[in-house]
C-alpha cells in the first residue's frame, strides 16, 4: 500500500532500514521543493544522506545478478552526481531553485518505489531457505501406522 507523505509518496519496501533512510531524504527533498531558493546548507545535508542511505543499500545489493546490481549503483552514482552538480551551483552563488529539487525528488520517488523494492525483495528471497526437517522429526511427525509401513 502507497503512504502519502509530503511532496510525494513512498511505497514501503519491507526494510525498516531502508524505509527510514527513505523518509529522512524525502523529508529534507520536500523542505527544498516548499519553494524559494535551495541553499547551500541544506544540498550538501541531502548529499551526505542519500551517501548514506546508498551505503546502506550496498550491502543489501549483493543478493542482486552482477549487471542489476551494477546499474543500480550507476544509478546511485549518476543521482548523487546530479546533487553535487547542484552543490557546486550553490557553492558559485548561482540560485538552485525548487524546480531543481522537483527533479531530484521525482527521480527519488520513482528509484525507490521501483528498483529499491525490488532490491529488498530479492535480499528477502535471498534469506529464505526452505524448510527443513530432519529424518527424526520426519519420522516422529508420521502416526504409527505409517512407522509400521515403513518398517516392513
Amino acid at each position: 500500500m502507497t503512504h502519502a507523505t509530503e511532496g510525494g509518496s513512498l511505497i514501503p519496501t519491507g526494510s525498516g532500514v531502508i524505509d527510514a533512510e527513505h523518509s529522512s531524504i524525502l523529508d529534507l527533498l520536500s523542505a527544498m521543493t516548499a519553494g524559494g531558493p535551495v541553499g547551500l546548507a541544506e544540498l550538501t545535508a541531502l548529499s551526505h544522506e542519500v551517501a548514506e542511505h546508498f551505503a546502506t543499500e550496498t550491502v543489501e545489493m549483493a543478493v542482486l545478478a552482477t549487471d542489476r546490481r551494477e546499474r543500480h549503483e550507476q544509478a546511485h552514482r549518476s543521482y548523487l552526481a546530479s546533487i553535487d552538480a547542484l552543490v557546486g551551483t550553490a557553492e558559485r552563488g548561482a540560485p538552485v531553485t525548487s524546480d531543481d529539487a522537483n527533479r531530484l525528488m521525482l527521480w527519488f520517488i520513482v528509484h525507490s518505489n521501483t528498483a529499491d523494492t525490488e532490491l529488498v525483495e530479492a535480499a528477502r528471497r535471498a534469506g529464505d531457505e526452505p524448510p527443513m526437517i530432519s529424518m527424526d522429526e520426519w519420522l516422529d511427525g508420521l502416526d504409527e501406522a505409517d512407522r509400521d509401513a515403513l518398517r516392513s
